[in-house]
């Protein structure tokens, strides 16, 4: 398993260190640290993820100019969603994909510190690319993989969310009280309880008033740790059909004690895992 990550993150490295705007459509001089701001899929056939991610969401796909041909922009209809890029397989490593969720902070450089001061690992430094901003990525203590990003053209602001774009993200891990503190120190964020209309309990990490992500209690002691992205959708059937039909598979089928049966987790043919939601 962590073999497969190092070769994801130097892939991800490789890809981005010769390439352009790779950023979200931020604001200049907008910050808002603690949201996630940029989203990743390492997979081994990018032509594969394109056809499926097309056909599921409608999403468009932009080759980046002067960068590698494994790096893709995913865009959807008002903007960037985030990339996608090459991760070529060994023959030690199982087949597979992997979505990567970006944090915005000020400082990636203190954000390594406190990663590293907390029990988390830096899998890939803090790093500069010209037009993007600087990036890391981190494995915390209970070995979810995330990134953080001090994105050079701002944030995006905290607009209405589209068909097509991220939604909302939870974190599986085992200990949601240690995880919750974990991230609470790295990014400021709040961390709250409250009533949820979409299934198991959560934790909730707020910032500036607005819940950004959730933490859920890991059910299965089989399953590694990980964020979770949900993709906002106006129906969710529809949009299990059309994964079926371009060879995904549904890994949580709609139940109506989940959100009325409008939310789902479905994996892409390279084994990236992803949700899906339809909020009213």
């Amino acid at each position: 398993m962590f073999a497969r990550i190092a070769i994801v993150l130097f892939s991800f490295a490789a890809a981005i260190a010769c390439a352009g705007p790779l950023g979200p459509d931020g604001r200049p001089g907008t910050a808002l640290p603690g949201k996630f701001i940029w989203f990743d899929l390492a997979t081994e056939n990018v032509a594969a993820a394109r056809v499926f991610y097309g056909a599921v969401f409608d999403w468009k796909f932009e080759q980046v100019s002067g960068g590698p041909p494994e790096y893709t922009v995913i865009r959807n209809a008002t903007g960037k969603v985030g990339g996608m890029f090459r991760k070529p397989r060994r023959n030690d490593v199982r087949a597979g994909a992997h979505w990567l969720s970006l944090i915005s902070v000020r400082d990636v450089q203190e954000s390594a510190r406190i990663v590293s001061e907390r029990g988390g690992s830096v899998l890939l430094a803090p790093t500069q690319v010209p037009g993007r901003g600087t990036h890391a990525v981190f494995r915390d203590p209970q070995g979810a993989i995330f990134g953080v990003l001090a994105a050079t053209g701002g944030d995006p602001a905290d607009d209405p969310i589209v068909d097509g774009d991220v939604f909302w993200l939870d974190l599986f891990t085992p200990d949601p009280a240690k995880a919750a503190q974990f991230y609470a120190d790295l990014a400021g964020y709040e961390v709250g309880e409250g009533p949820t209309r979409a299934g198991p309990k959560r934790s909730y990490l707020v910032t500036g008033a607005v819940a950004r992500a959730g933490i859920i209690a890991q059910q299965s002691a089989g399953l590694a740790p990980a964020w979770l992205p949900y993709f906002l959708v106006d129906d969710v059937p529809a949009t299990i059909e059309k994964a079926r039909r371009a060879g995904g598979k549904v890994l949580v089928a709609p139940r109506v004690e989940y959100l009325n049966g409008k939310v789902a987790v479905l994996a892409d043919p390279n084994g990236g895992v992803f949700g899906i939601v339809d909020w009213p």
